[in-house]
């Protein structure tokens, strides 16, 4: 018996697979999702382009990553990443896997929500975009 309707078998006989289109999974608190959560409150900072104190933002340059899996797409188009940071990195921002965002993809759709650390790397205010990065 074929499983595959007519209209849905290729000319030579193979059968193709319907496309079934992906869905965003909620995996859940960060904290839950990596042996680091958010990397505690020295990985967050103020960014003087955020005047409020309360706004901290989050190293997400690309440049400070690796070991990046893309694992979801953000309502504004932007992929939702798992990755580790580089080794000069982990003892400031976090060790261990880590869930966000890529701040110059960020900076393509949201600009207002990306920073520039004083060492130049980029920052993202994560509740700009909806994501809770808190560890409580």
């Amino acid at each position: 018996m074929n499983e595959f309707p007519e209209s849905e078998r290729k000319e030579n006989g193979a059968q193709k697979r319907r496309y079934i289109s992906p869905v965003l999974v909620r995996y859940g608190q960060v904290r839950d999702l990596t042996q680091a959560g958010s990397a505690g409150s020295s990985e967050a900072a103020n960014c003087s382009k955020f005047a409020l104190p309360t706004r901290k933002c989050n190293a997400s340059d690309r440049r400070v990553k690796e070991n990046i899996v893309r694992i979801g797409e953000h309502p504004l188009g932007i992929g939702l990443y798992l990755f580790d940071y580089i080794p000069g990195f982990r003892d400031q921002w976090g060790h261990g896997r880590q869930f966000g965002v890529m701040a110059q993809e960020v900076e393509a759709v949201m600009p207002e929500a990306v920073c520039t650390h004083p060492d130049g790397y980029k920052m993202v205010y994560y509740g700009m975009l909806g994501i809770s990065r808190a560890d409580h």
